[in-house]
């Protein structure tokens, strides 16, 4: 899944035997598409099964239902009605708790990354009218910092601290904003709500990572949602006997949409770590019987990384979701990474039919019972087999794609022209109808005439041994059109240098695909969810020190020795 990243897919194999997986849960009618409505069907099912973890904790179907009766009547209280929650806070309960509450109440949740200050904090939390603001309270000076510029914001939630902790909150913020202490929900009656919600019903707004500038809120109803949530049932014949463990943050669609949302549709356990670990991530898979764990593509390097040991397979999972497919990964930890194309805006809209073997370098086959998926020329027009253009969607039914940008009208008119959502990437389509992700169109480079995909390059520079990761980038030519810069992040303690990674490309690139200028850098600029910000990188291009290399450096000490 590309959200918004996009690498090659596997099917997903079974070291813990088939799954027992029922497709009938994928005909679940368009109109009972809600988050409350598939919560309340899983709790009158198996209202006593263990439903999601959070450190030591626990909670059955019926007990978290409980709890966000509670909740829902506390955001009643400070008169949420149908308006926007915005919920910062670190992977917890009270995060879901939240979530779960609103949409039961039909407002609207906002999940804020919880690294953003500043600007982008203020950019979101304007951008998405937020009335309410749940954070943690070690979060509130920097709302008290941006607070002047959000006339609409009139709550603040805090969650945990002290006392002492709570007060110094509270007299950070201005006097204007009515500040409460998120515990009280429990005073609160649990008793079911009446509240009608419809699958057409707005229910979230979740900001873009932002990796080619200002995020956009990707304004969702019930039904997509939900209908994404199905999509990763579908790629991962995903059923009762399985058991997901993510350390996604749940500010994001892997760690709420893809690992939460499943597991109430099919009345499963989720494990939710408190944050990535590389270290201990197969060990916490392993503790809490997991069959599908959970990440991004940037960490199973990561994870490769540590120490092999003689229990690294010695677990429950059959799947690794998301990541580029790896075989030496694969079999040292028994599992085959899955992967599909997709974004927040979408869904799931190519993926690799369960059990079957894709290409080396796809990314699926078109989803076709939900989703019409065409590869189009600058025109809209659609391309030939194995021509290369933008990749468009349109859904068969209407409420599974995104509603729109969130107060961004002409965004929304731009990506949806000529009635197809538009992705902003580029791929090909071979004659027997599978995908291959070739570049975001903002990343290609125009070299000589010829398109060069950047992530292609980035794939083989990143079989470099002494390589961590690298990012290419459009260096703009005297010429006219492009060069490739190469930006590159060594591994701790290798000594790799321009030279010897010059030559190691040499071997592996076509001629105009080298890069013209090295740099290497101490760490990349990472969007939270650990995407690499090529925006940042592009911002100066000729700003390189002494680490920087240039191939005319190369090529001149070349012709000086003949």
């Amino acid at each position: 899944m590309k959200t918004d990243d996009a690498s090659s897919s596997h099917d997903a194999g079974s070291s813990a035997g088939e799954p027992r997986y029922d497709p009938r849960v994928l005909a679940m009618p368009f109109n009972e598409r809600t988050v409350p409505g598939v919560l309340a069907r899983t709790v009158a099912r198996c209202p006593d099964r263990p439903f999601i973890t959070f450190g030591s904790k626990t909670s059955t179907y019926a007990e978290f239902d409980r709890d966000v009766n509670r909740f829902a009547r506390f955001l009643e209280s400070l008169e949420l009605g149908t308006g926007r929650l915005a919920i910062m806070l670190p992977n917890c309960l009270e995060f879901v708790l939240a979530w779960f509450a609103a949409s039961k109440l039909g407002a609207v949740y906002v999940p804020i990354n919880t690294d953003y200050l500043g600007e982008v904090l203020c950019h979101q939390l304007g951008k998405a009218a937020v009335t309410h603001l749940m954070i943690d309270a070690r979060f509130a000076d920097r709302v008290a910092r941006v607070s002047e510029a959000l006339p609409l914001l009139r709550t603040v939630i805090l969650l945990n601290g002290s006392e002492v902790d709570a007060r110094e909150a509270i007299a950070s913020l201005p006097s204007r904003l009515r500040v409460v202490r998120a515990e009280t929900f429990r005073s609160f009656d649990c008793d079911a709500l009446t509240v009608r919600v419809r699958h057409a019903d707005p229910h979230s707004i979740l900001f873009t990572s932002g990796t080619t500038g200002l995020s956009k809120g990707v304004a969702s109803s019930h039904c997509h949602v939900v209908s994404y949530a199905l999509d990763f049932i579908e790629i991962n014949h995903y059923g009762e006997d399985d058991a997901t463990f993510s350390p996604m943050p749940l500010f994001h669609v892997l760690g709420s949409w893809l690992a939460v949302l499943p597991a109430v549709i099919c009345g499963t356990h989720v494990a939710v770590a408190a944050r990535f670990s590389a270290s201990g991530y197969w060990e916490d898979a392993r503790r809490h019987g997991a069959t599908i764990t959970l990440g991004i593509f940037s960490l199973v390097p990561l994870l490769a990384l540590q120490a092999a040991r003689a229990d690294d397979a010695k677990h429950r999972a059959r799947s690794f979701y998301i990541g580029q497919h790896d075989a030496a990964f694969e079999q040292r930890f028994g599992v085959r990474i899955v992967n599909a194309y997709g974004a927040t805006e979408t869904g799931a809209v190519t993926f690799t039919p369960f059990g079957e073997r894709a290409p080396e370098g796809s990314c699926g086959r078109a989803h076709t019972e939900k989703y019409e998926v065409r590869i189009v020329d600058a025109l809209d027009r659609e391309v030939g087999p194995d021509k290369i253009g933008e990749i468009v969607v349109r859904a068969r039914e209407p409420y599974t794609l995104m509603d729109g940008y969130d107060n961004d009208a002409p965004a929304t008119v731009e990506v949806f022209r000529n009635q197809w959502f538009h992705t902003g990437d580029n791929a090909r389509r071979d004659e027997a109808g599978w995908f291959y992700f070739i570049d975001r169109k903002k990343d290609a480079i125009r070299v000589r005439g010829e398109n060069v995909s950047s992530f292609e390059i980035e794939c083989a520079v990143n079989l470099h041994p002494g390589v961590l990761e690298s990012a290419a980038v459009a260096l703009p030519s005297p010429l006219g059109e492009d060069e490739v810069k190469l930006f590159v992040v060594r591994r701790l303690g290798v000594d790799l240098t321009h030279e010897a990674l010059w030559d190691f490309c040499a071997a592996r690139l076509p001629g105009f695909w080298l890069p013209r200028v090295i740099e290497f850098l101490d760490e990349m600029p990472h969007t939270p969810t650990h995407k690499i910000m090529k925006y940042r990188l592009r911002e100066d291009l000729e700003g390189g020190d002494a680490r920087s290399f240039d191939i005319r450096t190369r090529l001149a000490a070349a012709r000086a020795g003949d």
